[in-house]
């Protein structure tokens, strides 16, 4: 770690802090040390804020990825080199959509359920950080290697593997988003690298305007290439500016590292108070036992309590072992009438998959209508147009998360209507 600072030992005349709190608290303190206004306080402590632009960017490279295969299957050079089916006893050759079209566009969805049920566990067991770089190094990979497909079958195993990437980006973008943010702004942290999703998708409509109309080249290899541009430079910044989550630390029962990170996190937004200790988050961790059978768990104990006497066992059982352990515990979020809640949330993940896998076509289908406005310039209108709801929903995150999601599908199932 680059970041320096001494830890300063000291008694505590206040309730100990958890990790939550402390990190809470430097934010504060950052704010309130922003008298010149904010944006000269967010260059002031850069370092702490290229966390989320790292983060940014990953999310970004995900929708680059995904959104890709809308304009490919559009491109009359990709129909020729890799969906043109020869024709039986004679036929002319066709292109063949319903079948390696089909395969092509949903291969990696495949590959993101696979990766969607593992690995959030890995993200548990490895580590955020380390289960998002596997994800983006991956992606960054099978990207540039996309190009040099010469067929359905490559491509389709490509961008499988491409898929199972795509999942472990989002499970460490999400966990560590929430997990390095105050919790006072967790919803708009979250909501800004979110909205970094709908960049993405702009990132690739340009570059599809700029390839398969206004240079008149249609190379869809040149195209791949350029979509992977984002995923190895947002690899690169959370190798140079992402740290661990603190509570992964804290869940494994490493309160030293998790102490260490916590303090690096602060010292980054100009904490200059006393520093978190070993000693305080340990008193804080046995104080939250001592509730875990009442009804005040605060956000740390419902697990690290448990771990706190348990360490050894935790960091040291077969890894293996621990993944299928997880997923079988992955139960209880049905128990308890915890059902009512993960249900509706399965099925609006479920209802935006959907609606991601139709845009695959989108492309396609403005060039089937055969309208004047060029399919891909249709296509870039498309994606700017989500611009203002993501502005939208970045400043009203913190009204109410349930009132802009009902407002969210209302607005787009009344749009595919």
């Amino acid at each position: 770690m680059a970041d320096q600072f001494h830890p300063l030992q000291c008694k505590f005349n206040e309730p100990p802090r958890s990790i939550d709190d402390y990190i809470e608290s430097a934010y504060r303190h950052n704010i309130a040390s922003c008298h010149h206004g904010l944006l000269l306080g967010i260059i002031q402590h850069w370092r702490y804020y290229m966390i989320f632009v790292a983060l940014g960017i990953a999310n970004s490279g995900d929708s680059a990825e995904l959104g890709c295969t809308s304009y490919i299957l559009s491109s009359v050079n990709f129909q020729h080199d890799i969906l043109l089916r020869d024709g039986e006893d004679g036929d002319d050759d066709e292109i063949d959509f319903a079948g390696r079209g089909a395969a092509v566009a949903g291969s990696h969805f495949a590959g993101m359920l696979i990766s969607g049920l593992l690995s959030g566990v890995l993200a548990d067991v490895w580590g955020r950080r380390s289960t998002l770089l596997l994800g983006l190094v991956c992606n960054a990979i099978v990207g540039v290697l996309s190009v040099g497909a010469t067929n359905a079958p490559e491509l389709c195993i490509l961008r499988f593997m491409l898929g199972v990437g795509l999942g472990m980006v989002t499970a460490g973008v999400v966990t560590l988003c929430a997990e390095v943010s105050p919790p006072s702004k967790r919803g708009l942290f979250m909501a800004l690298v979110g909205s970094c999703y709908t960049l993405g998708f702009l990132y690739t409509a340009i570059w599809a305007l700029v390839i398969f109309r206004l240079s008149g080249s249609g190379s869809w290899q040149l195209f791949l290439l350029m979509n992977a541009i984002p995923t190895i430079v947002a690899a690169s910044l959370v190798i140079m500016f992402v740290p661990e989550s603190p509570r992964y630390f804290l869940c494994r029962g490493r309160t030293k590292e998790a102490v260490y990170i916590a303090n690096v996190i602060a010292t980054r937004m100009g904490h200059s108070g006393n520093l978190l200790t070993e000693e305080e988050l340990a008193q804080h961790l046995s104080q939250a036992k001592s509730k875990r059978e009442g009804t005040h768990c605060d956000q740390d104990s419902m697990k690290t309590c448990e771990t706190l006497e348990t360490s050894t066992s935790v960091v040291e059982v077969n890894i293996v072992r621990e993944v299928l352990l997880s997923l079988v515990i992955m139960k209880q979020v049905f128990a308890n009438g915890m059902y009512k809640k993960t249900i509706p949330l399965q099925l609006s993940f479920f209802t935006l998959t959907l609606a991601t896998g139709v845009m695959q076509w989108f492309t396609k289908v403005f060039q089937m209508l055969e309208l004047q406005t060029d399919a891909y310039v249709l296509s870039f209108y498309h994606t700017l147009a989500q611009i203002p709801g993501m502005l939208l929903a970045s400043g009203l995150i913190e009204t109410g998360r349930r009132r802009l999601v009902m407002a969210g599908f209302c607005g787009g199932g009344g749009g595919f209507v």
